[in-house]
């Protein structure tokens, strides 16, 4: 069939248009002067918008910047030929095209250069895929998660069975398509960017490393996914193997796990806040028990007998243990709560302890234990919460004379270098150094349980958090057998 010219077209007009690679003509300095059909086709800009541009800012992706310099300056010499040279199509996609680069001369002046350009993508893969498939194919059949194989151009060359269990795509639709096609659109324009980086400074990169990313799968479905990223080398050029795991029963467990913790944070915050703000409701009761009963064996309404001065004694007894338990739980819920308030003034910490001793005295006695007490002939004033202070000096001498059977106890207060301390130390069973890692844990009571008396064994953790509520903390020291010594070490001279 004959084919004729259209009106007003040059033959050479219709041969540039009708070649079957790309042709493009650049001045000198790099700037598009002709762009035929099949430019327009291969690399997405129509002539219009490439004339007059620079083919850099184009078609010439960045970091391949310098070997088109570097061949722009050897075409001066002779042709220049690059086979499956990275280039850039309009809308982001990487393409490999054999590229042939002539100069042309007006005498010996450059007039500009003539470039050719076929597309080889297809080619590449196919060339790529095959040795990848000779190499690698039977070992990651065997693999467990997904294993993805890409080109420098994006490309895949090789899925594994569990990329076609997990994305659902058939081998042979895969091999060939972009990479960006395995993942949700709103991720695919950063990816390729995080792509490109990845080629010019390969590294291993470990499962759960860097970036969130979610899969998709044929039928739309998304799913979240953890990728590991290995360099391959390859004859031509340097490849990409993805291993990607499929973790959606590992976020659906974690969402679940964080709606649990959330719950139980806000039913535990309930919690404190009720008991931080109960504390008034609770203790009135015990304290109109403990006054009564007080009054009662007294005898001011008249006498009673033995046997009613015993019970009487049992009641005071309880209701003072669980005033004291209460008051345990009430400052742990509002320190937890942060509503327990710091109030510094200048405290006389010898004067504090002295009456700690002469309160605890009597009880020291009933075991006939040595109460004693050592402190500097001057006071010593320090700026301290009265209350927190005195709460840890009575739960150290108290727990000092539960758990001591014979010898004493001793109370110092002492001064030194810039640090003053109030120390409380026994002749008792003494702590493990195993037991010694839980004394400060909520709830806990260490040692031999036929000995631990009542309690919550909140007692010492209350103390380490009122200590560093103050900006202090808590020495222990302690061998079984041969005693403890409890200190609270504040900073301050």
């Amino acid at each position: 069939m004959q084919r004729h010219l259209p009106a007003g077209q040059s033959f050479e007009r219709l041969w540039l248009d009708e070649a079957p690679d790309a042709l493009i003509v650049l001045s000198p300095s790099g700037d598009v002067l002709l762009w035929n059909r099949m430019a327009e086709v291969t690399f997405g800009y129509a002539a219009d918008e490439a004339r007059g541009r620079p083919l850099l800012d184009l078609i010439v992706p960045a970091d391949r910047i310098d070997e088109e310099l570097a061949a722009r300056r050897t075409a001066t010499e002779g042709d220049v030929l690059l086979r499956a040279a990275l280039r850039c199509h309009r809308d982001g996609r990487l393409l490999y095209v054999d590229l042939n680069l002539r100069a042309v001369r007006n005498g010996d002046q450059l007039s500009g250069l003539v470039m050719s350009c076929r597309d080889v993508t297809a080619f590449k893969v196919a060339r790529d895929a095959m040795q990848v498939e000779q190499r690698y194919r039977d070992l990651l059949e065997s693999v467990p998660d997904a294993i993805i194989i890409v080109n420098q151009g994006g490309r895949i060359v090789l899925a594994n069975g569990q990329a076609e269990r997990i994305f659902g795509w058939g081998r042979h639709e895969m091999v060939g398509a972009s990479m960006e096609m395995l993942l949700p659109a709103r991720y695919r324009s950063a990816h390729f960017g995080h792509r490109m980086r990845f080629h010019r400074a390969p590294q291993v990169r470990s499962m759960g490393a860097g970036l969130e990313l979610y899969g998709l799968r044929r039928d739309g479905q998304e799913f979240p996914v953890e990728i590991s990223l290995s360099p391959l080398d390859s004859e031509d050029g340097d490849l990409v193997m993805s291993a990607i795991r499929d973790i959606t029963d590992r976020k659906q467990a974690e969402t679940a796990l964080q709606k649990m913790n959330a719950e139980l944070r806000v039913a535990n915050q309930a919690k404190d806040r009720f008991l931080a703000t109960m504390s008034h409701e609770l203790r009135t009761p015990l304290n109109a028990i403990l006054g009564f009963t007080g009054i009662l064996l007294m005898r001011l309404p008249g006498e009673i007998n033995a046997e009613q001065e015993n019970q009487l004694g049992i009641v005071k007894s309880s209701a003072e243990h669980l005033l004291l338990l209460i008051n345990d739980l009430l400052d742990l819920a509002k320190i937890q709560a942060g509503m327990y308030r710091l109030s510094p003034e200048l405290v006389d910490v010898g004067a504090l302890v002295a009456e700690v001793q002469a309160q605890l005295a009597p009880l020291a006695r009933a075991k006939q234990l040595g109460l004693t007490l050592q402190q500097p002939a001057e006071p010593v004033l320090r700026q301290a919460d009265r209350r927190a202070l005195r709460q840890i000096v009575i739960n150290f001498a108290n727990n000092a004379i539960k758990f001591t059977d014979r010898g004493s106890v001793r109370l110092g207060v002492g001064h030194a270098d810039g640090q003053w301390w109030v120390e409380v130390c026994d002749d008792g069973i003494g702590i493990s150094a195993e037991d010694q890692a839980r004394l400060f844990s909520a709830f806990t009571q260490v040692g031999d349980p036929r000995r631990r008396p009542d309690g919550t064994g909140m007692g010492l953790h209350v103390c380490a958090t009122l200590a560093t509520l103050m900006g202090g903390r808590i020495r222990v020291k302690s061998e079984p057998g041969e005693g403890s010594c409890f200190s609270l070490l504040m900073e301050g001279s």
